[in-house]
């Protein structure tokens, strides 16, 4: 109804009914003189000109102008502003002279004409981003923050399970990470990559959150950046591991007690040939069966000797979701190629034995920040303490793997080179893996089955039935900003998000979301927030922009140069005009309205007498 053609249309048709009511006056009404009724029908139609003016005043042209308008970090850029151009400060710039702005929306609204937009420092914040530019945006930006700019924080993650942490640092030649517990041991410590990426890695103890640190260090070990690092750690139900083989040997033995002391449910045969199977009682390797496994695990032998139907609901379950590995401890042939393709994983290379160097271990006082405190059962004796850290610094031996290789794969493993080992795909739900280490059994002999059980999560980690996603709400960052909005999608119930000081704040679903069922949320303060949703409680933690500030403002300037690009090719760069103003029709609406209505009550005199 804010249609112009609507109001039009409602005022013409009150003036005509207006007009008839005076030309065709109801009996017993006073009678007026033809020239006392033209001027009231004059003066209605004017009136209602008048009013429609008000309502949508004429446009007027606007000449082009230059807005340059100052954000945090303005101060180290060089500019000047050029004679009659407009300047504004945001509430970000500090320290300028200029006259301040409370967001970039007014400060368009206040400047009609702009048509060229300079945008001076790290950017355009949240609040901003969302505003409508001009046809032209330039953006002068300081040069890059020296610390950190880029991290992604670990995903939740089970207790006892190994994290890697992604960061990328600016601005320090030859500098170190180092990742921090808790209570502020150093776990892990790398050298910068020649672009300032770095991984590093932790061990997740008990279940619940906790905040690592991610510290950066220049050539001479100055401390130039810390990063929090937000870890959650939950229980998670043991995976179901079914494990078949063609014959007995120590690889299978050693990967039966790995996972029997790990706590999974494990499942484990081997043929000792004339129809004898040791191990568990004999199982139907039939749908049923592989729909209660999460991971299948087979040798060269036991992948051969599958009947067609074997194979058949192999792969039917494999697309379902179960993760099935290949472990080779010898030759693999022709037929289990066949098999291994048909289910969506192409295996090349030859039989030929190559040794294989695992990455080292960490130094030793990290390897024991890593490992966290001793268990109650090896501090008895300090003859089992010193044991156990004999053990701990004995030399890795020297593995063997066949030289197999997969096209268009991820790699299971990484040696100490980096070259790949193994590989593992998607195949519809599942994972489908080939690892062709022969004797990763001489890890627990050699003393070192802290690095035996490692190798062995790592690789079941990738491989698993995915576990049931939870009814879980969805961020749109990564790193949630104190003051900033966060859209939290994929609400699924009425929500509310409790903050780090026990207050909460209901969370009220936006209708134009439609089927994405997003809901606007400002954090007032930094630290652990959950977001409640029927019985489910969500973790999400919230930077301090304060505290990581080389981070905040290379997202600010990230984020600021995608926004210009795409206001400099999506607005159109014609002649603007802007709506005059409405105060000189609103004065004569007024001043005619009241004429009329003098007009109106003013009654003619009687001329004759009543009977």
């Amino acid at each position: 109804m804010n249609d112009p053609r609507w109001i039009a249309l409602a005022l013409a048709l009150i003036v005509l009914v207006s007009s008839a009511r005076l030309v065709w006056p109801a009996r017993g009404a006073a009678r007026r003189t033809t020239a006392q009724r033209l001027a009231l029908c004059g003066l209605q139609l004017a009136s209602a000109t008048l009013l429609y003016l008000t309502l949508v005043p004429p446009r007027v042209p606007v000449a082009a102008g230059t807005l340059s308008v100052l954000t945090a970090g303005a101060g180290h850029v060089p500019w000047a502003a050029a004679p009659g151009e407009t300047v504004l400060g945001l509430p970000e710039a500090t320290g300028t002279t200029q006259r301040t702005a409370p967001d970039l929306a007014t400060a368009l609204r206040q400047n009609p004409g702009t048509q060229v937009l300079r945008i001076i420092g790290d950017g355009l914040v949240a609040r901003d981003r969302d505003t409508v530019l001009p046809a032209r945006v330039h953006l002068l930006q300081p040069p890059p923050p020296r610390g950190w700019v880029a991290l992604q924080p670990p995903s939740v993650t089970a207790p006892g399970s190994v994290f890697a942490v992604q960061a990328r640092a600016h601005g320090v030649a030859g500098g170190r990470a180092e990742l921090l517990d808790p209570s502020g041991q150093v776990v892990d410590r790398r050298g910068l990559a020649d672009d300032g990426g770095v991984q590093l890695q932790g061990v997740a103890r008990a279940s619940g959150r906790s905040v690592f640190s991610l510290r950066l260090l220049d050539a001479g070990r100055h401390t130039v950046d810390t990063l929090a690092v937000p870890l959650q750690t939950q229980d998670q139900a043991a995976p179901r591991v079914l494990i078949l083989a063609g014959a007995p040997g120590p690889e299978l033995k050693y990967l039966r007690r790995w996972a029997v002391d790990t706590g999974l449910q494990v499942h484990a045969q081997a043929n000792a040939g004339g129809g004898v199977s040791l191990g568990d009682a004999p199982i139907a390797l039939n749908a049923a069966r592989l729909a209660a496994t999460d991971v299948l695990i087979l040798d060269e032998r036991s992948l051969a000797s599958l009947a067609a139907a074997q194979r058949a609901a192999i792969g039917q379950a494999l697309r379902e979701g179960l993760g099935v590995l290949v472990r080779s401890s010898g030759a693999l042939g022709d037929g289990a190629r066949q098999s291994l393709r048909s289910w969506g994983l192409a295996v090349g290379g030859n039989q030929a034995a190559t040794p294989l160097r695992l990455p080292a271990d960490p130094e030793a006082a990290l390897l024991q920040a890593r490992r966290g405190p001793p268990r109650a059962a090896t501090t008895s004796t300090a003859a089992i303490a010193s044991a156990d850290d004999a053990s701990r610094r004995a030399a890795l031996p020297v593995l063997e793997q066949l030289a197999l290789r997969s096209a268009d794969s991820s790699a299971l493993l990484h040696d100490a080179t980096g070259q790949p080992v193994g590989a593992w795909r998607r195949v519809g739900r599942g994972r489908l893996a080939l690892l062709p280490v022969t004797d990763s059994y001489r890890l627990v002999l050699a003393g070192r089955e802290d690095r035996h059980a490692e190798l062995w999560s790592s690789v079941l980690a990738n491989v698993a039935r995915p576990l049931p996603p939870d009814a879980l709400a969805r961020l749109e960052t990564a790193t949630p900003w104190q003051g900033e909005r966060v859209a939290v999608c994929d609400l699924s119930a009425p929500a509310q998000v409790r903050a780090a000081d026990g207050s909460s704040v209901a969370l009220h679903i936006d209708p134009a979301t439609a089927t994405a069922r997003c809901a606007g949320y400002w954090p007032r303060q930094a630290g652990w927030h959950q977001l409640q949703q029927g019985g489910h409680t969500q973790a999400f933690y919230v930077f301090d922009p304060a505290h990581a500030q080389p981070l905040y403002r290379q997202q600010v300037r990230e984020a600021s140069a995608r926004r210009g690009v795409e206001g400099a090719t999506g607005a159109s760069a014609a002649a603007r005009s802007v709506p005059g103003p409405r105060w000189p029709w609103l004065l004569a609406f007024v001043l005619s309205s009241g004429l009329l209505w003098w007009l109106e009550r003013r009654r003619p005199r009687s001329t004759g007498t009543a009977p």
